[in-house]
Formats: structure tokens, C-alpha cells, sequence
């Protein structure tokens, strides 16, 4: 095929900035210059001459996020399998239970679901007796643990969350045992950098306690996954999850792990921006959905848009629209057929190693 832009000549950043120069009547274009935080900022014109060369793609082949839905369960345990199941109906593929304790009955609780496709993510106050349950069920109904997926948050002294992780690795290699809730860190769209940086410090401090414990560092990488808050600024919350995505790999480079684990990334969104409004959000669910699938999301919930009014108890219409907003992404819009759509974006791109740049200087190194 032709290359259509041959027919162009090439415009060097120089004689662009002495066109704005002149169309500005002499005002300085870095007065627009967005400011991301104290001595960071991201120029209003980014330009191919700005990179010695272009970043490569984060990932390859396609964009293969999972639709997920968060469940409350509140006693009623048949209740939220049948919620579960409703979900599971209208297309989730990776289910997240909000438990109030470890002595669940997953015979009630997970009944009618086929843990071999759908990715199960459990939450629970303390989770030492609810993982060898967890275990000891699948195997009962006959699922190979070898291939469940999801994950588990670890609680407990760093001593009995060494022996849960050994335990694990033999039993549920695929399952995530140290999920690291990054939205605790989100104080709105203009602390990126500093949530970013709280993420990472975070991680590193988990990364010395459990390797002072005989954790290999690699263990330990494998088994890390973050749940990020996707704010409404749309290009910065790209650029905030291709951000953490290039830092853990460069991050476990430092640790010395020579086969780095890509970030597994959950998105969620903050009730804190929730509107009383249910129309409102349902917009704003959909932009930070796109935001997330662009920037490279693995699960993504979008949050029903009534939970504001509801509480804990949205409704199964609400539920059903924050669904399909994903089904429209992926089923008519197609945002899973390119990985990495925003690579090559020099804006975004400029953006993204702007909040690499924050994160180095508050982190402060990648030991």
C-alpha cells in the first residue's frame, strides 16, 4: 500500500515552534504547560522530535481484559450466588466477593459456577482458614487447581502469610495472593504522581518484610496484583496505568528478576466521585472505562451507577447497564482488538514517562 503521509514533508519541531511562536504574539507556549506536580509539567505541544526513538508497545496481540462485578456478601450467602449467577449471565468473567469472615460455605456461596472459566477474586478480613477451604472445595468438585484463576487477600503476621504463599504456589499457582489495594492512595486526578509513588514505596516495603521471611523476591513478584482508582481525568488515568506498568517491570529488573511478572492491574472506580445523579455517572462510568481498557487494565468493574443512592444494594438494572458498558467497548466499539492502543501517542507517551519521572523522584530509586 501507499504511504499517504510521503506526500507530506516532514516538519521538524524548530519551525513548528516558530509558527506557534508567531500565531501566540509572542507569548511563551510553556504558559500552557500542564502542571502534573511541584517542578513536573507536560508540555502543550509534544512532538515526534521529542524521542530520540519512539517507547515500544507496553504489550502485544490483544487487549484481553476481563469484566468483572463486585458482590457483597452480607450473611445471605445464597442470595449473593444468586446475584453471582445473574452476573455471570450478563457476561462477568472474573467475580469479586466482598466476604465478612473466612467461615464461608463455598458449597452455597459458589453452587452452579464453573470455576474453570471464570476468574474468582475473594475478600475477607482474615483469610488463613479461607484459602485451604477455598482449596479443599474445588478439588472436592472435582476443578483442577492447577488452572483456577483469581485471587486472595492475605492477612494475617508476615510469618502465617510466608506459610499461606509456600502453600499457594503448590496448590494455586494462578491465584493472587498479595492483591495491593493502590485506591487507598487516590486523593483525585491532580495526586497522580504522588499515589503512584505511595503505591510503589508500599510494594517495596511488602518486598523487604516477606523476603526477610525466605519469600524469594520472585514469589513475591508473582503474586502481586493492584487494584487501581480510575479517576475522570481521561488521558492522565491512560497514562497512569501504562505508568505503573512500566515501573514494576523496571522495578523488578532492580530486584534482580530476570523474567520480570507483568502488573496485573484491577481497575475500580472511587465512590468518592460518585454523583447522586445516576445518568451522570453512567457518562462518567463510561469514559473511565475507556480510560482503563486503553491503559491496560486486566479486570476491569465498573461501579453501578446507583451505589451512591443505594449503598451496597445497587440494583440489578444499574448492574446490568455498568455491564454493558463494557460490552459496548469490546463488542462494538472493539477495544480488545489492539493492545497498547495509545503507544505512539506522543502525548500520551510524553505523559507517561513524565509520571515515571515523578515516580523515580519521590520513590526515590528502584532498590
Amino acid at each position: 500500500m501507499k504511504n499517504l503521509l510521503d506526500e507530506f514533508p516532514s516538519v521538524s519541531k524548530a519551525e513548528w515552534m516558530k509558527k506557534i511562536k508567531k500565531d501566540l504574539k509572542g507569548k511563551g507556549i510553556a504558559d500552557f504547560d500542564w502542571q502534573l506536580a511541584p517542578g513536573l509539567s507536560v508540555s502543550a505541544f509534544p512532538h515526534r522530535g521529542d524521542f530520540a526513538t519512539l517507547p515500544h508497545p507496553i504489550s502485544e496481540g490483544e487487549n484481553q481484559w476481563q469484566i468483572g462485578e463486585e458482590i457483597e456478601v452480607q450473611g445471605d450467602v445464597v442470595e449473593a450466588n444468586k446475584m453471582a449467577l445473574l452476573a455471570l449471565e450478563g457476561g462477568a468473567e472474573a467475580l469479586k466477593f466482598v466476604l465478612s469472615d473466612d467461615g464461608i460455605e463455598f458449597e452455597k456461596l459458589l453452587a452452579g459456577i464453573d470455576l474453570s472459566i471464570v476468574s474468582t477474586h475473594l475478600v475477607v478480613r482474615n483469610s488463613e482458614g479461607l484459602l485451604r477451604n477455598f482449596v479443599e472445595f474445588a478439588a472436592a468438585n472435582g476443578f483442577d487447581t492447577q488452572q483456577l484463576r483469581g485471587s486472595v487477600n492475605l492477612t494475617g503476621s508476615p510469618e502465617s502469610v510466608s506459610q499461606l504463599l509456600f502453600y499457594s504456589a503448590q496448590n494455586l499457582p494462578n491465584f493472587k495472593l498479595l492483591p495491593f489495594n493502590a485506591s487507598d492512595f487516590f486523593e483525585g486526578d491532580d495526586q497522580v504522581v504522588k499515589e503512584l509513588a505511595k503505591t510503589i514505596g508500599a510494594v517495596k516495603i511488602l518486598k523487604d518484610t516477606l523476603t526477610e521471611q525466605g519469600i524469594s523476591k520472585e514469589l513475591v513478584a508473582a503474586n502481586i496484583q493492584f487494584t487501581v482508582a480510575i479517576g475522570k481525568n481521561y488521558f492522565l488515568q491512560i497514562a497512569k496505568l501504562r505508568a505503573l506498568r512500566k515501573y514494576w517491570l523496571r522495578l523488578q529488573q532492580s530486584w534482580g528478576i530476570e523474567n520480570p511478572s507483568p502488573a496485573c492491574i484491577h481497575a475500580e472506580f472511587p465512590l468518592s466521585q460518585q454523583s447522586p445523579d445516576a445518568n451522570t455517572n453512567l457518562i462518567h462510568a463510561t469514559t473511565k472505562a475507556m480510560s482503563a481498557v486503553i491503559g491496560g487494565v486486566d479486570v476491569l468493574t465498573v461501579q453501578p451507577s446507583d451505589v451512591a443512592k443505594n449503598g451496597d444494594q445497587p440494583s440489578d438494572f444499574s448492574r446490568r447497564l455498568a455491564r454493558n458498558v463494557q460490552h459496548i467497548l469490546r463488542l462494538e466499539s472493539h477495544f480488545d482488538w489492539v493492545a497498547d492502543p495509545a503507544a505512539g501517542s506522543y502525548f500520551i507517551e510524553n505523559l507517561t514517562e513524565k509520571l515515571l519521572e515523578g515516580m523515580r523522584d519521590k520513590v526515590g530509586g528502584m532498590q
